[in-house]
């Protein structure tokens, strides 16, 4: 471009190089999308998640790319391993510049009035506290290095479309939803940007078995009017959008990648 045009370059729009970003849930499905994506636009990963050998494949993946990552055993629920994988991202890269809040888990399909205190409590400990707490420890990094940052937790659809028999489900990803809009608010002075990505039907290793059943791909085929589940590709490409600097305005928003099932 000519002259004096101040329009930031394309292809720095998407540019993460120098930027370290913390993946929960990251060594298979969407969270390994999701890491692949961001390593592709040039982040330095920490690869997070319950079963430390599929981390370590998922970050090989990214060194054999020509990028850099390391793994961390990562159950979210405890906040000592949370502690350990805000250490394993300072101690490997320097820096915490994004955090994807990745990792949870429906519980099994279960009428509400047999829902035992232990199911809801493991179910809002993997979707919400978790996020939760490991969000608080990142912000302290953040705040403390003065450079911004940004926070994306993966929601629901089912936060807005609630599925049957999924109650404890529903409402920890509607509370990660409010905890976006919340820290959106508090965190702005700071530079920290907190979105949220919003995932309907997606096809996974994890998934693959339910889609496979005729039934349930009828009912995806009628339900959702592209036709069929996303991609974890679907999902980490929004996820950079939002980690990147051309979301450099948003705050407080969400990108629903569902293939319109919320509005069918």
């Amino acid at each position: 471009m000519a002259g004096n045009d101040t329009r930031t370059a394309l292809r720095d729009l998407f540019d993460l190089s120098g930027k370290t970003a913390i993946v929960t849930g990251a060594g298979q499905g969407m969270g390994r999308g999701i890491a692949l994506r961001l390593a592709d636009a040039g982040a330095r990963i920490v690869v997070a998640g319950r079963t430390v050998s599929k981390c370590e494949a998922v970050a090989q993946e990214i060194v054999d790319a020509g990028g850099a990552a390391v793994a961390v055993a990562c159950d979210v629920t405890s906040l000592e391993d949370l502690d350990k994988t805000v250490a394993c991202a300072r101690q490997a890269f320097g820096s915490i510049d994004i955090l994807v809040n990745n990792a949870g888990g429906m519980h099994p399909f279960t009428p509400f009035v047999d829902v035992t205190p232990e199911m809801w409590e493991g179910t809002i400990d993997r979707n919400l506290r978790g996020s939760y707490f490991l969000t608080q420890k990142c912000v302290k990094e953040m705040i403390a290095a003065g450079k911004g940052g940004r926070i994306i937790n993966i929601a629901s659809t089912a936060a807005f479309k609630p599925d049957y028999q999924l109650a404890a489900y529903n409402a920890s990803k509607a509370g990660l939803v409010t905890l976006t809009r919340s820290l959106a608010v508090e965190l702005a002075p700071h530079g920290i940007l907190v979105n949220a990505v919003v995932p309907g039907p997606i096809h996974t290793d994890n998934t693959a078995p339910v889609y496979a059943d005729p039934k349930i791909a009828a009912m995806v085929k009628a339900r959702v009017p592209l036709g069929q589940p996303g991609a974890p590709e679907d999902i980490g490409n929004a996820v950079l959008f939002c980690a990147s600097p051309a979301s450099r305005h948003m705050t407080g928003g969400m990108i629903v990648i569902d293939g319109g099932f919320m509005w069918s």
